[in-house]
């Protein structure tokens, strides 16, 4: 017995469909055909008794029960009660729902017809793919009770299935057919495909995924296939944003923002322990050349509209909109409607709204991209994509170079090449172009006063700064700033190897290298040990061991004697003076408090105080 059907075709060379009908004596109910209309053109019809679903040229007319569903994508448009349900994972519409006259529930209306056009679908649903479905009941007459009956049965599941992202259309079909359990049935479900979309989106993920980065090559790979295709900006960003997140090492993070945003939400505040939590989270993602725009969108999507509430907008984010808003406003008198004070004021918004973690900056982008596109495409009017398009060039230039030497200042594994230093010298002079010394104080000064920078990553920096300046003199060259850093990096690497093996050595008596002889003991066994296996200077070797015994001893020193006092005395000006004179980073003196607190069992939210300074 048949007991599916599964249909492939293609609307146009763009639009591709997936059909496949299951259900009860399948093999004898007619429910396809293909024909020609005089005004729209060829079309596909799926129907049964009540239900049809045509494809056209130009959309898709649904009539009777059913509706649509596709997968989430990041940062898209979602309820706030989908977005506080992890397991949600799909947007559902149902036809003819409305908001019933309490406002606690929906209610089914009944429609004749309805159309919506290609871009329309992929516009407000997901960019790749989008579900339509309609069902056939023998003995369920009324389309409000049917809409009922599918919503109360298989709706769950149509916003929780894993197999819609996947677009594993006949998972899908066996997870609804053993919901819904009703007899003499048929379940029509069509999936339509963006190829043009999927093309991009699928040579995105492919460069993206190998290293995380995209390189200056493969950028253009990426334009060029866009430009095919003619895919706008928004479109672009919407896939590109996905493929980011659902980069697994990324998600992992992400989604632990989100948890902590949900947190907040649910209790219309975010609490110091939270507001902690994200702190370190963002260091992470920097860590892990993760874009900060995807914490941002979470921000914006979770607590854009408390923080209206609680504060008035910053002066940046006012000149922002304000610069913005004039992109729209075609004087005839202009070539260019943004000025080179306009792109300074710009970028420092940018830099401010990633110091500040201010996810309005970005949205307000986003808007603007989108009404760009909308102008240029149902208006003709290119002027103002035009002009953002010399905003984003700059953007471009400031996410570049903001990801190289912040992927240098934290990533200990991230090299400086030749290439990346070569670009960071052609950003330089753009920037500096548009303001004198722009460069150093958008980005070397911003990282050097960022609290978590290491004692190697400033070493790092401070040479990279140092090093530019050598080349623009004619002092040095690109093999000589990086050769400066990469044995920065090597000392970096083999100090933490030192370290470790001291901490392993040390992990069961650590009191007892408080001595002298026990450090002096310590450091020669290791010295011969590492002098075996390592070709290094003897002189390095000797400094790093000195190095690495005396910040492990520090570190005892704070966890088992200052951290108690400090706890017990509330002392957090002790604490400051010891982060500030110490010469240890904050990450490891953090994750030292960390360890204590969960060593003792003590509460979390005091240790969070203690981070906070608000004891």
């Amino acid at each position: 017995m048949i007991q599916d059907i599964r249909l492939h075709g293609a609307i146009s060379d763009q639009i591709e469909y997936f059909t496949t009908i299951a259900g009860h004596d399948i093999s004898h109910r007619y429910f396809f055909e293909e024909g020609k209309d005089p005004k729209s053109g060829p079309f596909t019809r799926f129907f049964s008794l009540g239900n049809e679903l045509i494809l056209t040229r130009d959309g898709i007319l649904h009539k009777g029960n059913g509706g649509s569903f596709c997968e989430y994508m990041f940062g898209g448009e979602q309820p706030i009660e989908d977005l506080m349900r992890k397991e949600v994972l799909n947007r559902l519409i149902m036809c003819g729902a409305v908001a019933s006259d309490e406002g606690k529930g929906i209610e089914f209306i009944s429609r004749s017809h309805w159309f919506d056009d290609y871009g329309k679908i992929f516009f407000e649903g997901n960019t790749l793919a989008n579900y339509f479905f309609f069902v056939y009941f023998e003995e369920i007459k009324e389309f409000r009770r049917q809409q009922e009956y599918i919503l109360r049965s298989i709706g769950k599941r149509l916003k929780r299935s894993t197999y819609v992202g996947r677009g594993d259309d006949l998972g899908l079909v066996s997870e609804i057919l053993t919901e819904m359990n009703r007899p003499r049935y048929l379940f029509f479900l069509i999936r339509i495909v963006n190829k043009h979309h999927e093309a991009f989106y699928n040579l995105y993920k492919e460069i993206y995924y190998k290293n995380k980065s995209i390189s200056e090559k493969d950028a253009d790979r990426i334009h060029a296939l866009a430009s095919h295709y003619r895919i706008n900006q928004y479109d672009q960003e919407r896939m590109k944003i996905d493929v980011i997140y659902k980069h697994p090492e990324n998600k992992r993070i992400i989604d632990e923002c989100k948890d902590v945003l949900i947190e907040g939400e649910a209790r219309q505040e975010i609490s110091h322990s939270q507001q902690a939590r994200l702190i370190r989270l963002r260091t992470l993602c920097v860590r892990n050349n993760i874009p900060i725009v995807l914490p941002n969108i979470l921000d914006d999507q979770l607590l854009k509209n408390k923080k209206l509430m609680e504060v008035d907008e910053p002066e940046y984010i006012q000149e922002t909109r304000e610069i913005l808003e004039g992109l729209f406003i075609k004087e005839d008198n202009l070539d260019k409607l943004i000025t080179k004070d306009d792109m300074v004021k710009l970028l420092w918004a940018k830099n401010k709204a990633t110091v500040f973690q201010d996810p309005t900056f970005d949205g307000i982008l986003m808007d603007t991209v989108r009404i760009c596109d909308e102008l240029s495409e149902k208006q003709g009017n290119d002027w103002p994509l035009e002009n953002f398009g010399y905003i984003v060039t700059h953007f471009d230039r400031y996410d570049a170079t903001y990801m190289i030497i912040n992927q240098l200042a934290f990533n200990e594994e991230i090299e400086l090449t030749p290439d990346k230093l070569r670009s960071l010298l052609g950003h330089k002079k753009v920037f500096d172009e548009t303001y004198p010394n722009l460069f150093y104080e958008l980005f070397i000064l911003t990282v050097l006063q960022n609290k978590y920078l290491s004692h190697y990553g400033r070493k790092k920096i401070l040479a990279l700064s140092a090093g530019i300046q050598g080349i623009e003199n004619g002092d040095k060259t690109l093999a000589d700033v990086v050769e400066t850093i990469s044995e920065i990096q090597d000392q970096q690497k083999l100090y933490f190897t030192i370290y470790d093996r001291i901490k392993e050595r040390v992990l069961d008596v650590y009191t007892k290298i408080h001595g002298r002889q026990q450090r002096e003991a310590i450091r020669r066994q290791l010295f011969t040990e590492i002098s075996v296996y390592l070709d290094i200077n003897k002189n390095l070797l000797d400094h790093l061991l000195n190095q690495a015994i005396l910040n492990l001893n520090k570190e005892i020193y704070y966890k088992e004697k200052l951290l108690p006092q400090i706890i017990a005395e509330q002392n957090n000006m002790l604490r400051q003076d010891f982060f500030e004179n110490s010469g240890l980073d904050r990450f490891t003196l953090e994750e030292l408090e960390r360890e204590y607190y969960e060593q003792n069992k003590m509460d979390e939210k005091a240790l969070v105080a203690l981070q906070n300074g608000s004891n």
